[in-house]
């Protein structure tokens, strides 16, 4: 059904396009006579003169514009004359613009006046009829300013009808900037709530209209605002003096007068009192620091034209007073986020997706990485590796108390008993009524190959625990990359759907021109209003996933999980890579050369590969082990001991029995030495299981170590494998991204001129989105392939010396060619 429809209107279309083309032709024919006469015919003039508010840094192009679109609409048709003497600038002041504007309007060698200032503009409006065509061009808010404005119903085609807004004052027009004051405040509450506000106003518009100031309070009471209007003339420090000092935030009307080093003076003077602060003229006052304003930037090119159509009506006879006034004006928010940051301020979510965002990258912070810095921090602070090296520390104690079984072992005691005399007189000498006894003794192992093995074991296995460190430490070294490299992906993402954000909200003003001009039914609005909401959705996960790559990397580094930092763009060239795919693109441009790479690096992964020295330091272990389960049959266990006593007999009770039992007690120290050896005979077969069971645990390690080292191989050959395709997709990844561009700009051309369909658009516009985010990841994905070859390798560039570099491009030099296949490096 819908195929068929398409061929209907693309017929329908081809007729009426063939039409035109037939009645162009016929209209060109009968029209060349007449336009031979026109053009021998003299032009009338008509003389311009414009009304300035005052000197300006930027008057001299805005007055440029003005007469070149308004030369390029009536040239045609009249000899359009801008005497340099009709153009007054005036001095900022209500009676300097009264006098410019008395001026023009009674020298009867101007036919049309042309107001370009907020004061000549508000004079203008509030004189009444006037004796000649004038258009104020510069007016913000006419029920503010109170304006003459009437709302009208004119004739469309089709018998339709559309209200306009006209200024009912005959010979006059005006041109509203597009804003609305009471709407941005209400905006500018969204992203600092406040009730009592400063509002800064030029002085010479006070001047011009003191009702300003009743209005606006009036205006700003009804949305639960107090407002405080503050004049501004040409000082600055007057004006931020004259602030209440209970304000809560500032609106800055439009001050043509201030040079933009004052403006931007007074954006940082209400920084520093950290005061939220709003602009009514656009874009410009943010970046000199202002916090958000809702105009766009000021070109003054559409605006021109507009003053030049209204000219060109009024000489073709139509009255001013019944031109419409209002000006369509796209309003953007745009947010300063330094600003914010510096006065304490956090816009909503929503707000900032919406928001043109200035400043959004913190450009101060305590902290600055890169990609080799982030690396080195990680292997100085990670607490994983922490662990592994209180584990190596922990290992060494163990070592030392395993060989301190080998080692003399001396010892001592003592004590003494207390009787009570009658006892003591009774025992013959045996029982004093004091004794006091103390030993000391030594003992050596002379020989025993346990021991001996559970020590060289420990040693081993102390081996083992630092290769387990070497091995975390690579793979933190290999997380902290990645996470920081995800950093980067998850911003380059961010950045893409924001233009996607920005691609599809242009998009739905295009289709807002396709309605107003018939092209299209709202059911094309209400299209792309639903793809705003989702492209916003997809900023609001883009921005999720880049606070998770953030957090992530934050934790490898051991530093507060949510803390911010500035980050360094790494790139294909980036020095931290010195091995990279680009530098080894001559090993890697035909099949043969790269089989010999994944060779090459898949033995220096073995050379270099901590789990493999794992595995053999555990093999070590196991074979003292089972040496030690063999020499257990036959190998005896020999040890010395030596003893000294002390025996000290006091008070009652305390003297020699008589003879013959007085020669236990004639000497109270005593001494001994001994040497001892034993070997077990049968321990109920233990000694069998032991050995059987070394011989089974050596077997499995060895084994396991050939597993390992399978699994290696297959890693560095695949991750190889891996990061040649990523590396050969950047340039593809491109390419398409460039090709999914042009098509969505051809495309979009195509859509606006009413040829292409919806459909047809976010097509492409999905097509180039998908492109663009394929071409950023490719890099990404490249660079952690390349993270992953370097951790299978077991070394990484970040640690390599100039030196060991070339000797690692030597050996690969030396490899090459002693497979017969020698590379020239370019």
């Amino acid at each position: 059904m819908d195929a068929c429809i398409m061929k209907r209107v693309m017929r329908f279309c081809s007729r009426l396009l063939a039409g035109l083309v037939r009645l162009a032709a016929g209209a060109f024919l009968a029209a060349a006579p007449i336009a031979a006469q026109v053009q021998d015919s003299p032009k009338a003039p008509v003389t311009i003169g414009f009304a300035i508010d005052g000197p300006a840094e930027g008057n001299d192009p805005i007055l440029a514009t003005y007469k070149r679109e308004i030369n390029e609409l009536l040239s045609e048709e009249y000899d359009v004359r801008f005497p340099p003497e009709k153009t007054i600038v005036a001095d900022w002041t209500a009676a300097g613009v009264r006098e410019a504007v008395d001026k023009l309007l009674s020298d009867p060698e101007v036919d049309v006046v042309v107001a370009l200032g907020l004061i000549s503009s508000q004079d203008l409006g509030r004189r009444g009829p006037l004796p000649k065509p004038a258009i104020a061009a510069v007016v913000v808010d006419p029920e503010l300013q109170s304006l003459p404005i009437e709302t009208r119903e004119v004739l469309l085609a089709a018998k339709e009808t559309e209200k306009i807004n006209v200024s009912g004052v005959a010979n006059f027009t005006y041109i509203t900037t597009g804003s609305r004051p009471v709407e941005e405040v209400r905006v500018f509450r969204r992203i600092a709530p406040f009730t009592r506000l400063a509002v800064l106003v030029m002085n010479g518009v006070l001047e011009i209209f003191p009702g300003l100031v009743e209005n606006a309070r009036e205006q700003l009471k009804a949305e639960g605002v107090e407002a405080a209007v503050v004049p501004v003339g040409s000082s600055v420090d007057e004006a931020l003096a004259a602030i209440p000092p209970d304000a809560e935030a500032v609106y800055v009307g439009p001050l043509p007068h201030l040079g933009k080093q004052e403006r931007r003076r007074l954006a940082q003077a209400l920084v520093e009192r950290r005061l939220p602060s709003f602009s009514a003229t656009g874009v410009e006052d943010v970046e000199l620091g202002l916090l958000a304003s809702l105009a766009p930037k000021m070109t003054h090119l559409r605006r021109a034209r507009r003053v030049g159509i209204d000219i060109q009506r009024i000489l073709g006879g139509e009255d001013a007073a019944n031109l419409p006034v209002d000006f369509d004006r796209r309003s953007q928010l745009t947010i300063n986020m330094a600003t914010a940051r510096a006065i304490g301020v956090s816009p909503p979510q929503l707000m900032l997706i919406d928001a043109d965002l200035l400043h959004e990258e913190i450009e101060q912070a305590p902290r600055s990485l890169s990609l080799a810095a982030v690396v080195r921090e990680a292997e100085n602070t990670n607490l994983d590796l922490a662990v592994a090296d209180r584990n190596v520390a922990a290992g060494l104690r163990l070592v030392k108390l395993a060989r301190s079984a080998l080692l003399p072992q001396l010892g001592v005691s003592g004590g003494g008993v207390f009787i009570d005399k009658d006892r003591a007189r009774l025992g013959a000498g045996q029982n004093p009524q004091r004794l006091a006894f103390g030993s000391i003794s030594a003992s050596q192992l002379i020989y025993s190959d346990d021991v001996k093995a559970s020590y060289d074991i420990e040693k081993r296995f102390q081996d083992l625990r630092v290769e387990e460190r070497a091995q975390v430490r690579l793979d933190i070294i290999q997380e902290a990359a990645e996470s920081y490299l995800n950093v980067l992906r998850a911003k380059t993402i961010e950045r893409v759907q924001k233009d996607n954000l920005q691609l599809t909200r242009s998009n739905l003003e295009l289709a807002r021109v396709r309605v107003e001009i018939g092209q299209a039914g709202r059911e094309e609005l209400y299209r792309w209003e639903s793809q705003l909401a989702v492209n916003k959705r997809d900023v609001v996960d883009a921005l999720a996933l880049r606070s998770q790559a953030q957090i992530a990397l934050n934790r490898v580094l051991n530093r507060p999980i949510e803390e911010t930092f500035i980050t360094r763009e790494a790139g294909l060239d980036d020095p931290a890579l010195v091995t990279s795919f680009q530098q080894l693109r001559p090993y890697i441009e035909t099949p043969k050369a790269f089989a010999l790479l994944r060779d090459f690096l898949t033995q220096e992964a073995f050379r270099h590969s901590p789990e493999l020295r794992q595995l053999d330091a555990a093999v070590r272990a196991q074979q003292r082990e089972l040496t030690a389960a063999k020499r257990s049959f036959y190998v005896p266990r020999v040890g010395a001991t030596a003893e000294g006593t002390y025996l000290g007999r006091y008070g009652e009770g305390s003297a020699p029995p008589p003879p013959p039992f007085d020669t236990f007690f004639t000497n109270p120290y005593n001494w001994s030495l001994s040497i001892t050896g034993s070997l077990p005979i049968f321990q109920g077969g233990a000694q069998h299981a032991r050995l059987g069971r070394a011989r089974q645990e050596l077997r499995r390690v060895m084994t396991e170590r050939e597993a390992v080292k399978q699994r290696i191989e297959e890693r560095i050959r695949a991750v190889l494998h891996r990061a040649n395709a990523s590396f050969i997709g950047i340039d593809l990844a491109r390419d398409a991204a460039d090709a999914a561009w042009r098509n969505l700009d051809l495309v979009k051309d195509r859509y606006a001129e009413g040829i292409a369909d919806i459909l047809t658009l976010l097509d492409a516009q999905n097509q180039a989105l998908t492109a663009e985010l394929r071409a950023a990841n490719a890099v990404f994905d490249y660079l952690i392939d390349q993270t992953g070859v370097q951790r299978a390798v077991g070394r990484f560039d970040y640690y390599r010396s100039a030196q060991d570099r070339q000797e690692f491009l030597n050996r690969l030099d030396e490899y090459f060619r002693q497979a017969g296949y020698p590379v020239k490096r370019r």
